[in-house]
């Protein structure tokens, strides 16, 4: 699991393996009707982690688009606001337990790890951590 902004987004995305990555995409699949409305539908993650903590991750993760530009010193804004997911990320890894679980998060340019802890580069934490494929373009140096 990642706890990580990303605009109109929930804060919290879910991480590929290398294995699921390259597996081939499914085919085919289709709605045995039309899909539920936005409002039938269950929220993500509501089946793992409590509303309080998914209501925490949507309220951080909205103020990311108003908070960093708020303040004159926007990059103090921006460490305060990564602080406030390092400690979203640790109450997703206390929720989510440590079997077959792990939470990352980003703090300054790295990607850290809430269990068992580590960190590694932002730039190429998918490379070293996950094993991908550099993406087209960038090497595993940089």
């Amino acid at each position: 699991m990642l706890i990580d902004w990303d605009y109109c987004a929930s804060g919290i995305w879910r991480v590929l393996t290398k294995q699921e990555k390259e597996a081939p995409a499914p085919r085919g699949g289709h709605w045995a009707g039309a899909p539920p409305p936005p409002d039938g539908r269950p929220r993500p993650w509501s089946d793992r982690l409590s509303e309080g903590l998914l209501d925490d991750l949507q309220a951080w993760n909205d103020s990311w688009d108003t908070g960093k530009d708020l303040r004159p010193d926007g990059e103090a804004t921006v460490r305060a606001l990564q602080e406030q997911g390092r400690e979203l990320a640790i109450r997703v890894q206390d929720e989510l337990g440590t079997d077959g679980w792990e939470v990352l998060y980003r703090l300054g340019d790295r990607m850290f790890r809430v269990h068992p802890p580590g960190s590694w580069p932002a730039r190429t934490w998918e490379q070293e951590l996950l094993g991908y494929a550099p993406r087209d373009g960038q090497d595993a140096e940089g």
